[in-house]
């Protein structure tokens, strides 16, 4: 008997919580039930309600030191997308959305003798159903876990930037900052 392709792994991404297991992406499901309400998990959830289009955003959710527990063996962790702009007289976020990965670590069977976690159940922008498109337009992760320069994302004198980040960025007088 084959297994279902919605339990089908499209990606595993280091994660956080874990040294010995990667983060599995499952394709998942995102159907109507018979009482019209819209209930699924995995990748096409993410893609189809939330407006998450890329991989690497659950793979840099996935890397989150911000571990918030729910219940059982499910976790959310969260990350900052900003838009900056800047200016003569500094720069300053015109907008910020907090995401959040929900994973489920029940380990399941895997194919054979392997078992792997069940994975990233969902993600999202929190506040709204979808995720702005520049989220997924501007994503471009970061190649190194040295801290955010906000002294070069400062001396910006003009145009819209956006960062990515574990902590949300603060502005004290024109100047952004990450919190602490």
């Amino acid at each position: 008997m084959q297994a279902s392709s919605k339990y089908k792994v499209l990606k595993q991404f280091d994660y956080s919580r874990s040294k010995q297991h990667q983060l599995p992406l499952r394709l998942g499901q995102y159907y109507r039930k018979s009482n019209g309400k819209m209930v699924g998990w995995g990748w096409t959830k993410i893609k189809k309600k939330h407006n998450i289009t890329k991989y690497g955003i659950i793979g840099w959710l996935a890397k989150s030191p911000n571990i918030d527990p729910v219940r059982g063996h499910r976790y959310n962790l969260t990350g900052w997308a900003h838009r900056v702009k800047c200016g003569p007289g500094g720069c300053k976020v015109v907008d910020r959305r907090k995401m959040l990965l929900a994973t489920d670590e029940t380990m399941t069977a895997g194919g054979g003798p392997r078992f792997a976690y069940f994975g990233a159940v969902t993600a999202f922008c929190k506040g709204s159903v979808k995720c702005p498109t520049w989220v997924n337009t501007k994503f471009r992760p970061r190649t190194s876990t040295a801290p955010l320069n906000t002294a070069a994302l400062n001396a910006s004198d003009s145009g819209e930037q956006t960062v990515f980040t574990y902590k949300p960025l603060v502005e004290k007088k024109g100047r952004l900052a990450l919190a602490s």
